[in-house]
């Protein structure tokens, strides 16, 4: 009879660390209540508005200064491994600067000069192995590739006989180098040398304006349509809607590990009489099935708060402008 007993107490000993386990992730069960906040890894970069770079951290959700504010320029990303950022400096003149700087604690790492045929260069995107700015078109420059030295490697008006790239046409690299753009209403993506383009699928929603992410695993691509999440294979197959709500979501990204997507979502009305909304930030996992959005609809999804901050609403984090998650 003691033997029996030890062998159970065992299993539930057992039983009961595993239980415990499971919490250690992200999610409801992750740590998210009360000041102790873990939803995942990596940090998610936000720029609200016109103010500088935030730091929130998935792990601990202490929210810290990167960059503060600046008012000439409104382009920035953040690396792929997380580790150094940019920020577009808008001249006077006929030139625009790319800073390079140390995403801990926004100390300039170097400084990129680049002379554009418009008064100044488009929004810079920082290539997955950190050697290349990809630069969004402006009225007179197509899509640009510098190197980290301001050397135009690319210059590229467009792909086909009828296709001209437009005044800041959403780009987003690929893991593997390409780079996804619209065309024709339909996705496409480089190839890696940019010397042409194939199409991913048609996109068919009138209000996709070519916004499309890609998984840093690259084997899946999220893109907002329809006024919710929409998921994809890295080819195009199995495309299908993931969020769910009866307001917006918008500005999709991949957790760094590629197991959950992030988005703005959940708009609420601002500070009282400010007569402005906000969205708020919610991660759901990319497992390709669909999930509420709405605080306190879908316990799997994750509403990111900062610690200390407590919210009786529900929500995450106010989101009024871009965000990565690195």
């Amino acid at each position: 009879m003691k033997k029996v007993s030890l062998i159970i107490l065992a299993i539930s000993a057992l039983c009961g660390f595993i239980s415990c386990s499971k919490s250690d992730g992200p999610g409801p069960d992750g740590g998210n209540n009360g000041n102790d906040r873990n939803y995942g890894i990596g940090a998610i970069f936000i720029k609200q508005g016109t103010e500088g770079i935030t730091r929130l951290d998935m792990g601990t959700g202490v929210l810290s200064g990167v960059i503060g504010n600046w008012s000439n320029g409104s382009g920035w990303d953040i690396s792929w491994d997380g580790t150094k950022g940019v920020k577009q400096v808008k001249a006077a003149t006929f030139d625009t600067r790319y800073i390079i700087f140390n995403a801990n604690n926004g100390s300039t790492i170097k400084e990129i000069f680049y002379e554009p045929n418009d008064n100044n260069g488009g929004l810079p995107h920082i290539s997955p192995d950190g050697n290349l700015l990809a630069l969004r078109p402006t009225l007179r420059d197509g899509l640009v590739i510098l190197d980290m030295n301001g050397n135009v490697l690319h210059n590229i008006s467009g792909y086909g006989s009828t296709h001209e790239f437009e005044y800041l046409d959403p780009i987003y690299w690929e893991p593997g180098g390409t780079i996804l753009f619209k065309k024709d209403g339909g996705l496409w993506r480089t190839s890696a040398d940019f010397n042409r383009a194939t199409k991913v699928r048609d996109i068919p929603f009138d209000d996709w304006r070519g916004h499309a992410t890609a998984s840093p695993d690259g084997k899946k691509i999220v893109l907002p349509a329809g006024n919710h999440i929409w998921l994809m294979n890295a080819d195009g197959s199995d495309f299908h809607q993931v969020s769910e709500s009866n307001q917006r979501e918008e500005s999709p990204c991949f957790s760094p590990d590629s197991k959950y997507i992030a988005m703005k979502a959940n708009s609420r009305a601002g500070a009282p009489g400010s007569g402005t909304t906000a969205f708020h930030l919610c991660a759901i996992p990319a497992d390709g099935q669909v999930y509420k959005v709405g605080p306190g609809e879908d316990n799997r999804v994750i509403h990111p708060a900062v610690k200390g901050a407590p919210d009786s609403r529900g929500l995450g984090i106010t989101i009024v402008g871009d965000f990565v998650w690195r």
